[in-house]
């Protein structure tokens, strides 16, 4: 998976919809060896840019639509 198609997937959600994505896909599709602080904030960054919400709960890294447009 490349950014590019991470971003397609985010922005073609529904609202409230859910995509996990593995934590070794998305060090790497952010130049980091794991998963930082430093990697979350760019990662949570890059969800607010398509209109979704980051968690990173009990391992599972997942980005979710936000209900309101």
């Amino acid at each position: 998976m490349t950014k590019t198609e991470l971003a397609d997937n985010l922005n073609h959600l529904d609202p409230g919809a859910t995509l996990t994505v593995q934590q070794n896909v998305l060090a790497s599709l952010f130049d980091a060896g794991m998963l930082s602080k430093e990697a979350v904030a760019m990662i949570e960054a890059f969800a607010l840019e398509h209109r979704c919400i980051f968690s990173f709960e009990y391992g599972k890294p997942s980005f979710t639509k936000e209900d309101i447009f």
